[in-house]
């Protein structure tokens, strides 16, 4: 959870790790790249597309996952 290059700060590490979804998404610091690479491995997992348009509009890294399984119900 980081841009390339640039290792994540310890404490985010952490979370990701342990699942935290209460993680606020802009914690990620995600860069353009990065988030096109997370919206194609969701769909490739999923089969569901999902667009860095679509997570704009989220705050939290829990309704990135009421979003897929919204879509897969």
């Amino acid at each position: 959870a980081a841009r390339y290059g640039v290792p994540p700060a310890p404490a985010i590490a952490d979370a990701v790790v342990a699942g935290d979804r209460t993680l606020k998404i802009d914690q990620l610091k995600f860069d353009s790249l990065a988030w096109m690479e997370f919206c194609i491995s969701v769909e490739l997992q999923s089969g569901q597309e999902l667009t860095p348009a679509d997570i704009e509009n989220m705050r939290y890294v829990f309704e990135i996952e009421e979003w897929l399984r919204a879509r897969l119900s």
